[in-house]
């Protein structure tokens, strides 16, 4: 190949070259121009979004603002009925956000929210508000001004938006001229006739009245403060009604407020029962009757809390100790105490509920100082603990403590009647206890001591008696000792059996003999 072919060689090469090169260049200078974005595959946390606000409210024009807690995008759905419209800036960049919704109808209310989403596509939403835009509604479908624009769409000349006033001044008039008139009416129903029909006027011109979101409640133990808002001053009630006993429609209680119309309203409910479920709505009404009420919620009042009191240690053993306290309310009853040479912790508890409590702490140690306290717990969870307790476990001296005895007789009837006779009583720690008996109550007759087959040391006690007679009076007291020797006798127990039952043929002698005296003869025969 010669020198001339070669060089219309390379430059054949070097066109081709540039019709693929610089558009290759071109783009990669274009690609590394670009914003880098990275996404994370991690990232499903939506924006949170806060701080929404409207500022530059005017007649045709709204301006939201509001913040996010990350990098975002900004969107506001909006509209004249709660399912909007949208205006959007689609780049996620900005954590403080402003967008201005144009063209819109002077004095309507318009609904929106905010919509904010991160670089990976996590959205995050607002509540639901509401903006009234300023300015005066505009009436009637054609343009134009005054009595044009009223005609055009219909309407009277107080529809207009009118030149040099006069619209205004018809109007003015003509509420005058109605004034007037109702002024001349005496006649009760006619005028209760005009405020019927001026109420459904109002009605049908006015939104209805909106209570914002749910109402919160604070209960306590018989009361409960029940807060909401609306979106125009209104007057404050609230129904309720015990939920076992509410129909679902009639509430049985209610509860006004006599602070005249609010936004903000609040009552305090009381008079309720403690730790008990209500079913209650929330009811405003305007200036204008017009009525806005909540659905149907429910609350539970607190319980009452519970209270210890008279704590004491009632007997204290070489190896145990019984505490004994009251509450005011029916409790859990729960005992924590420590060995305070050991550092030693246990805890014995009863899950019943009682107002009258009494606990026996065992396995302790001869000679040392425990420190104890109660908890009491009522029936909504609430507890109270008690300041702390001390006692020195000593060798045992004292003599078990006698309780609750009570004694039942039954008659079992027959051609020879029989008496059974239960009588029951508690210790306080195990003992072995006796029971003596005799009848009568002057003392005069010799008494009985029921022995024991089995010695074993108990805390509860049965002993059934049958050898009572019917219709008698008898007397008893109960011996008992603990392990340690220590006895005690119980005060004097008085207990009286059934009579015996008359069989019919007994009753008609009876009757016969109180009548004849002669019938006593009878059974004596000849």
């Amino acid at each position: 190949m010669n020198l001339k072919k070669w060089r219309d060689t390379l430059i054949a090469m070097r066109k081709v070259l540039n019709l693929f090169l610089v558009p290759v260049i071109c783009l990669a200078l274009v690609l590394l121009s670009m914003p880098v974005f990275t996404v994370s595959a991690e990232d499903s946390t939506a924006p949170e979004i806060s701080n929404v606000q409207l500022i530059d409210v005017s007649d045709t024009s709204v301006t939201v603002t509001w913040e996010t807690d990350e990098d975002a995008d900004s969107l506001v759905n909006y509209g004249l009925q709660p399912d909007y419209g949208i205006v959007r800036i689609p780049v996620a960049d900005r954590t403080s956000h402003s967008i201005t919704l144009s063209d819109l109808d002077p004095g309507r209310v318009y609904y929106f929210r905010v919509v904010s989403a991160d670089e990976s596509g996590n959205q995050g939403i607002s509540a639901d508000y509401r903006v009234q835009t300023s300015g005066t509604p505009q009436t009637g479908e054609g343009e134009g001004t005054g009595q044009a624009a009223a005609e055009g769409a219909g309407k009277g000349p107080q529809d207009g938006i009118g030149d040099g006033g006069s619209s205004n001044n018809n109007s003015d008039l003509a509420t005058q001229e109605i004034i007037e008139k109702i002024n001349q009416i005496i006649n009760p129903k006619q005028l209760q006739e005009i405020l019927n029909e001026t109420v459904k006027a109002i009605e049908g011109i006015t939104e209805d009245l909106t209570i914002v979101g749910p109402p919160t409640v604070i209960p306590e133990t018989t009361t409960a403060l029940i807060k909401w808002n609306t979106d125009r001053e209104a007057s404050s009630e609230v129904l309720f009604s015990p939920t076992k006993s509410f129909d679902g429609t009639n509430f049985e209680f209610s509860q006004q407020s006599t602070g005249g119309d609010v936004t903000e309203h609040e009552i305090n409910v009381i008079g309720l029962d403690a730790f008990t479920e209500y079913s209650f709505k929330v009811i405003s009404t305007d200036g204008y009757g017009i009525r806005g009420e909540s659905k149907v919620y429910k609350f539970k009042t607190k319980a009452t809390a519970p209270g210890i009191r008279n704590l004491r240690v009632l007997k204290v053993e070489e190896n145990a100790a019984t505490l004994a306290w009251d509450t005011n309310v029916p409790a859990k009853a729960l005992v924590e105490y420590q060995d305070q040479t050991t550092g030693a912790q246990n805890s014995v508890g009863r899950p019943t509920l009682s107002t009258s409590h009494q606990m026996r702490l065992a396995d302790l140690t001869l000679g040392t100082r425990y420190v104890a306290f109660v908890t009491a717990e009522n029936s909504g969870g609430d507890r109270v603990k008690s300041q702390p307790i001390q006692f020195i476990t000593v060798r045992d001296i004292a003599a078990p403590i006698i309780t609750n005895v009570t004694n039942e007789s039954t008659l079992f009837p027959g051609s020879e009647s029989r008496i059974q006779t239960i009588i029951e009583w508690d210790t306080d720690e195990p003992a072995l206890c006796l029971m003596t008996y005799q009848e009568g109550v002057a003392g005069a007759s010799e008494s009985y001591t029921i022995e024991k087959e089995v010695i074993s040391y108990i805390e509860k006690h049965v002993e059934v008696v049958v050898d009572f007679a019917p219709a008698t009076v008898y007397q008893f007291y109960l011996t008992c000792e603990d392990e340690a020797g220590n006895s005690i006798k119980s005060d004097n127990f008085v207990l009286f059996t059934p009579i015996q039952e008359k069989n019919i043929i007994d009753l008609i002698l009876e009757n016969f003999q109180s009548t004849f005296g002669w019938v006593k003869n009878i059974s004596g025969g000849g």
